[in-house]
């Protein structure tokens, strides 16, 4: 397992990733609106980019054996749809000028959310004797709980958008409570010191996705979201924490002969 300076230096690594994305953010959006818009889209690059090359390493080393290395792959999966989405975003506001939402990317983001979900359930079925009937509700409460205002503050929302864009943007947000459960599952093995550190960056990277997704979902119903929107800091944040989830994740099994999938998430502690 990693020790304690490696992990102090990943930690020191992530939080300068997220002040820098932030600093960077705040002063495009003082140059202006063009300027942030330009530097938000071309932020996605790298952010969703690192994440799909750090997955594809893990997975490789994981290879196909075992619940773990399929739970990898599904993950590549979720990383590679949603870097796709990012760089179609970009070329249909960059390119040729029009407005991403309703496009080509929202296939490509909601594709990614069968795999997290899939990649969540894979990662914890080694230890569904751990996960009680009490665990699942508390999870899908808490889920809910975040899911029915977002709900209600788009209905309560004037909009000029469409019945399919709003269902649409609607989508968001039911997706995201959907693999929230799972997700929050992990964090409360995680806090009984059944899982490992993925899962605290990963919830926390999915409950970024879900406020975001309401941001972004209230701001698109009033017309006043523009690429470069303080919610999409919180997206680019998300995929900062996915992507040190799966770099501590090289960082440990690194050390492991990883291939040996059956072993307990405990022992990978």
């Amino acid at each position: 397992m990693q020790t304690n300076l490696e992990k102090s230096q990943t930690n020191k690594h992530l939080l300068l990733s997220i002040l820098i994305v932030g600093f960077v953010m705040l002063f495009a959006n003082v140059a202006g609106q063009e300027i942030t818009m330009l530097t938000t889209a071309l932020l996605y690059v790298p952010v969703s980019g690192a994440l799909v090359v750090l997955s594809i390493i893990l997975a490789a080393r994981f290879g196909v054996k075992g619940k773990h290395g399929i739970s990898w792959i599904f993950f590549v999966g979720l990383a590679t749809s949603w870097f796709i989405a990012e760089q179609l975003w970009l070329v249909y506001e960059l390119v040729y000028d029009i407005d991403p939402f309703p496009s080509m990317a929202d296939f490509f983001y909601f594709t990614g959310y069968p795999f997290l979900f899939l990649f969540s359930l894979y990662y914890l079925k080694p230890l569904k004797d751990a996960i009680s009937r009490k665990t699942v509700a508390y999870a899908s409460l808490v889920a809910m709980t975040l899911l029915v205002p977002s709900l209600y503050m788009a209905y309560d929302t004037d909009s000029e958008m469409s019945s399919f864009e709003v269902a649409l943007a609607l989508g968001y947000p039911i997706a995201d409570a959907i693999v929230l459960v799972p997700a929050l599952i992990g964090v409360i093995l995680f806090f009984r010191g059944a899982v490992n550190f993925l899962w605290s960056l990963a919830c926390i990277a999915i409950v970024l996705n879900v406020v975001a997704d309401t941001g972004f979902l209230v701001s698109s119903m009033n017309g006043s979201y523009y690429t470069g929107h303080p919610v999409d800091l919180l997206f680019l944040w998300a995929y900062i924490l996915f992507s040190f989830g799966v770099y501590s994740h090289i960082k440990i099994f690194k050390k492991y002969n990883i291939h040996e999938s059956t072993q307990s998430l405990e022992d990978l502690r």
